[in-house]
């Protein structure tokens, strides 16, 4: 009786055998079914609008920003819209163009610095990140954690504000995942975490922040 084989080893043995019968092998072609072509991208202003069309969808708020004055002035109204407070903002050369860190200063904003203790971040209001590469198709984007930008700055405040420029526009999946390769930690963002377990009533933000911006800076 100690001898007989138990279920798993019966199981292990089929899966060695079936390895073993095709060892060598040629592969079989992909199927048709199983075949597509990969998106090709659209004129930028069609791409710019299919983002902002699909950041509604998930419930987030789009919107495209011209030059500085235009920077400032979403700033103050997110502030305003959203009871921003504190604010804590990624090392990225875009926050030095529209002087991002002095507007909101001026704006009364404390900074909340984000240093090597991510418990800084748990009770700020706003973090503002600086996306890497989005994908209109589904209205994600690339999120690449860095020393200067964590990725407690996307999760862990109230309020999420991730800003693209033009350039980060991707047509397809595989090209983010080519340019995040080599990469150990990067995140793909699209809107707030969704449920409707309870009581099948969606609530947003249960996982991270409860709401979540995007703004296209030219």
């Amino acid at each position: 009786m100690g001898n007989t084989p138990s279920s798993r080893e019966l199981i292990l043995a089929d899966v060695a055998g079936a390895v073993a019968a095709h060892a060598g092998a040629p592969l079989q072609p992909l199927p048709a079914a199983a075949r597509f072509e990969p998106r090709k991208a659209e004129v930028l202003d069609k791409e710019i609008e299919r983002m902002l069309g699909e950041v509604k969808r998930v419930s987030g708020h789009g919107r495209r920003v011209h030059g500085r004055e235009e920077f400032a002035a979403a700033l103050k109204q997110i502030i305003g819209d959203e009871g921003i407070r504190t604010a804590s903002l990624s090392d990225h050369p875009l926050h030095s163009h529209y002087g991002t860190e002095a507007l909101l200063k001026g704006l009364k904003i404390e900074i909340v610095s984000l240093g090597n203790d991510a418990r800084n971040l748990a009770d700020c209001d706003l973090g503002i990140t600086v996306a890497d590469a989005a994908l209109p198709e589904t209205g994600t984007v690339l999120l690449r954690t860095t020393q200067g930008q964590p990725d407690a700055l996307s999760l862990l405040p109230r309020v999420h504000l991730a800003l693209i420029t033009p350039a980060a526009f991707q047509a397809d999946l595989h090209q983010v995942f080519a340019l995040a390769k080599g990469d150990r930690h990067f995140e793909l963002v699209t809107g707030c975490s969704r449920t409707a377990d309870i009581e099948k009533v969606l609530t947003l933000g249960v996982h991270g922040p409860k709401s979540y911006h995007l703004w296209i800076c030219d």
